[in-house]
């Protein structure tokens, strides 16, 4: 596993961005950003949780954020995992793999990848935003699943994910969402 990278202390809070690529709020309401990779290699996902931008959350302070991740539903608690926590940060870097090994029970299940504010003072955590892909669409090893993806409220994030467009890709600099439930 790889650790947080940071040249001062063991974690790292990179700069805000200059801007995110934004949707109108009528269409769809996110809670930042998350940069992954994932990657099949045989019958295991090889998950790296990279960095996350713009992490919106009601309280003024910053963020104390981690990242859990696990398969959906029925996952046993003993087989979800989660990154280091990265403290008082909105655009934490945590450069971390973790692996899955996935069986046929699994296929018709989601990986789910939830973000969480830990509160020191009440020891309580609070959802950020959420994020799942179909585990059978993630083994298929002609899909490519790397880059910046939109944390979605629960209920949305639970049943898909939506992929950032990229400006290269898209010189209008207009943008078009589509969620996939793959």
């Amino acid at each position: 596993m790889l650790s947080p990278r940071c040249p001062v202390s063991e974690f790292s809070c990179g700069t805000p961005p200059a801007s995110l690529p934004e949707t109108p709020s009528f269409l769809l309401n996110t809670h930042g950003q998350l940069k992954l990779s994932i990657i099949q290699e045989q019958e295991v996902l090889v998950v790296s949780v990279l960095e996350a931008r713009g992490i919106v959350e009601d309280c003024q302070r910053s963020c104390d954020s981690y990242v859990k991740i696990g398969m959906f539903p029925d996952s046993d608690p003993s087989d979800r995992q989660k990154s280091q926590m990265v403290p008082e940060c909105r655009n934490p870097i945590f450069l971390q793999t973790f692996y899955f090994v996935v069986s046929e029970g699994d296929l018709h299940k989601r990986l789910l990848f939830t973000m969480w504010n830990s509160d020191s003072t009440s020891r309580m955590s609070a959802l950020l935003g959420c994020m799942s892909f179909g585990v059978r669409s993630l083994m298929d090893p002609d899909k490519e699943f790397q880059g910046w993806y939109f944390l979605l409220g629960e209920e949305l994030g639970r049943k898909k994910h939506l992929k950032v467009p990229t400006q290269h890709n898209n010189p209008t600099g207009k943008f078009d969402f589509v969620l996939s439930i793959n």
